[in-house]
């Protein structure tokens, strides 16, 4: 991934492309193809040798390499990419588009395809040639569950497991069900790091697949857990993490992080049965932090990298994820009319991020937590994983919310 650089050409470049569609043209659906288009060309779906450059579309009986790898960050096995596959999925459904309907399915099938040579890199104690964040495997996560965030495509396995019937997703799904049944706890069910505490990530990492499997009560407890211990009885805003070891609220008021949770609140809400006796307390935890996001929102649209400190960057992730938390929220009726208005200004600020090709600017990179100092220093990357599916995921309910009001 590339570090954003804010030179003179690059500036231009964006402002023409901005300014190159018509008003008729310049519309959420047009926009949001631009970056759904350069997910596509940048899907290759092969496997590569970052040493020779040579690229494959079959492993059988290749000799296992570190160097060998998955080619494009797109379909590796990251749980920004099962983001990806739920905004391309959405997409195709506003758009009406089928050639992006089965885009994470095809990427799982991809990973199964090869998932031989993955075994055999995995026995042979071989970390594979890195993709997506430089540092990571990108298949590692699937054999060897130790944290939350290492779950990766497990809603999509549950879900293909369960229309196929294929025995070859038994292991993951085993492995995964494990993993949450022995990962520590407090009393009320919420999941915590080991050594570390409960963060705004984690409940994205599980709350799609805990309502793909049913346990609602389960993901219940990790989205209003989360809110229970670390939104600020006056801001109605998300403190990043709460400290195992203070048994405190930490960290600042981070954009992505009261994402994250916004994401995993909108899954839970729209699988929730009507009838659940605690489904009120969810519907009204969402409109309560919604109101708070509204209220932090930048006068021209979007949200800060730091929700409550304006002098931070409109930070792309964040404002994708909330622009789509908002807009959902007015489309399926958890929210009113009244937040349309910061939906749309939300959508409209992430335009002035999108260059020509579809790229993306301004992401935040992978963040723990710290002072204020720390997160404001955060690298603004282009390109970076967490960005696309957000953005994704905000066009679509943006699309959705234009046909019903074309305002």
């Amino acid at each position: 991934m590339i570090h954003r650089t804010c030179t003179i050409a690059s500036l231009l470049s964006l402002i023409a492309f901005q300014g190159c569609f018509s008003a008729t043209e310049n519309e959420p659906a047009t926009q949001l193809r631009v970056v759904a288009e350069h997910i596509l060309t940048q899907t290759t779906r092969r496997m590569i040798d970052r040493s020779s450059g040579q690229t494959f579309v079959d492993t059988t009986g290749l000799i296992p390499k570190p160097e060998i790898s998955i080619e494009s960050k797109f379909n590796a096995w990251f749980y920004q990419t099962w983001l990806l596959a739920d905004g391309m999925r959405r997409t195709a459904a506003a758009l009406k588009e089928p050639r992006y309907e089965n885009y994470g399915e095809q990427n799982l099938e991809f990973i199964f395809q090869h998932m031989d040579y993955f075994q055999r890199q995995h026995d042979a104690r071989m970390k594979a040639a890195p993709v997506g964040d430089g540092k990571l495997s990108p298949i590692g996560f699937y054999f060897n569950l130790t944290a939350l965030w290492h779950t990766g495509l497990a809603p999509l396995v549950q879900e293909q497991s369960e229309a196929t019937s294929d025995v070859k997703y038994d292991p993951f799904l085993r492995r995964m069900r494990t993993f949450i049944a022995e990962c520590p706890r407090f009393d009320d069910g919420l999941l915590y790091r080991k050594g570390k505490g409960a963060m705004t990530d984690d409940p994205f990492m599980t709350v799609p697949f805990l309502v793909r499997e049913g346990r609602f009560d389960e993901a219940i407890a990790q989205v209003l857990g989360t809110h229970k211990r670390l939104l600020d009885p006056d801001k109605h805003l998300l403190r990043h993490l709460w400290d195992e070891k203070t048994q405190s609220p930490a960290g600042e008021f981070w954009g992505r992080g009261n994402g994250w949770t916004v994401l995993a609140h909108a899954e839970l809400l729209a699988t929730l049965p009507k009838d659940h006796p605690r489904r009120n307390e969810v519907l009204t935890t969402y409109q309560i932090h919604l109101r708070a996001i509204r209220d932090c929102a930048d006068p021209n649209g979007g949200w800060h990298q730091v929700l409550d400190h304006p002098e931070s960057w409109l930070e792309t992730s964040a404002t994708g994820m909330l622009t789509y938390g908002m807009a959902r929220g007015v489309n399926e009726g958890w929210l009113d009319a009244s937040f349309t208005e910061t939906a749309r200004n939300g959508w409209a600020a992430l335009q002035t991020k999108v260059l020509p090709d579809g790229d993306l600017l301004d992401v935040c990179g992978s963040t723990d937590t710290g002072d204020l100092y720390y997160y404001l220093k955060r690298p603004r990357l282009q390109g970076d994983l967490h960005g696309f599916g957000s953005y994704l995921l905000a066009g679509a309910e943006i699309v959705r919310l234009q046909s019903k009001d074309p305002k």
